[in-house]
């Protein structure tokens, strides 16, 4: 019954509670005053109210960490390019002149087909645009404190077929480090992921006299101290990409002829311990003389994008082999 409203309009009336009607009409219900539903309150039930729909994962689309690497590898075939140097050697440089060529079209003979770092590429080109107001050109650099990060690139090629290009980004602070205490390279899991090994060499400080003598020596203690500890192992191919060429070009003879020789012996040397090197001049973002403008780019990208050779199915030669045939496949 409704608690909330009165049984009886007679005042003093406690017909509610003692069932005697204070007027003496029996039965009660006879009483005028008697006026008030008697109805039971009936219970309605209050329909659940809709649920929201669960939250729908967005991509960052910001650099991707190792894990995010590694959960992009199991749905695409990547291509994972190291970028090695040591700081100001223009790493993240390189990265923002690849992604701004693709801004403005075709490029390499490639044509941009998405990337899982928009962001990540777009927060390092707004340094470079007329609308950060800068009078030059820049791009932020790799903090330590970032760690390992990769960039992709998706890129299509004319006749059919996308290559995903992963590219990893370090700080040259950690490359430092490593050369300094090799118990850090093992830490440096990029080498591990890496089919394509990029050693930046400055070209500015190959051309100054004052730096070079320390900074060539500690180059090559870097390539060095990877080598001797396995990083190198797993790399189909490495580079020596020397850096700045605005810079490293604009020189006297012999400070040209100095770099010259000396990117020719590091191959040369690193050639002989069995690693397959070769050496090439880019200059990314020119700044001290604009006129030599992009150099090295497209045939970068080219490189970094070529088919993969068939793989070799020779069999190979058997030293001191039991069968017959197989003492004859290892004289052939």
């Amino acid at each position: 019954m409704n608690a909330g409203a009165p049984i009886c309009g007679q005042p003093g009336c406690n017909v509610g509670s003692d069932g005697k009607c204070k007027l003496r009409h029996d039965p009660v219900e006879s009483c005028p005053n008697y006026a008030v539903e008697v109805e039971d309150a009936v219970e309605t039930e209050v329909p659940d109210e809709p649920r929201a729909p669960p939250p729908v994962p967005i991509w960052s689309s910001d650099k991707l960490s190792p894990a995010e690497l590694s959960a992009l590898s199991r749905r695409r075939k990547l291509r994972v390019v190291a970028l090695v140097g040591e700081e100001k050697v223009g790493k993240t440089t390189l990265l923002t002149s690849i992604f701004e060529m693709y801004c403005k079209g075709p490029f390499a003979g490639l044509t941009f087909a998405g990337s899982e770092t928009l962001l990540g590429f777009a927060k390092l080109h707004s340094f470079a645009l007329l609308s950060s107001g800068r009078s030059s050109p820049t791009v932020p650099r790799t903090s330590r404190r970032d760690g390992l990060s990769f960039f992709h690139l998706a890129l299509a090629r004319a006749s059919g077929g996308t290559i995903d290009l992963a590219i990893a980004d370090r700080s040259g602070e950690s490359y430092a480090d490593a050369r300094a205490s090799t118990d850090l390279i093992g830490t440096l899991t990029e080498f591990d992921l890496a089919d394509r090994i990029c050693f930046l060499l400055d070209g500015a400080r190959l051309r100054s006299k004052d730096d070079r003598v320390a900074y060539t020596r500690n180059f090559r203690q870097m390539i060095n101290a990877l080598n001797d500890n396995g990083a190198l192992a797993h790399a189909k191919d490495i580079e020596l990409l020397s850096t700045k060429l605005d810079v490293s070009r604009g020189g006297d003879a012999a400070d040209v002829g100095y770099g010259d020789e000396y990117r020719a012996r590091i191959v040369s040397d690193f050639r002989a311990k069995g690693l397959h090197m070769s050496s090439h001049e880019i200059c990314a973002l020119p700044k001290a003389d604009r006129t030599v403008g992009i150099v090295g780019l497209d045939d970068l990208v080219a490189r970094w994008t070529s088919p993969a050779p068939p793989p070799d199915v020779a069999p190979r030669p058997i030293a001191d082999a039991p069968r017959q045939i197989d003492r004859m496949l290892s004289k052939a």
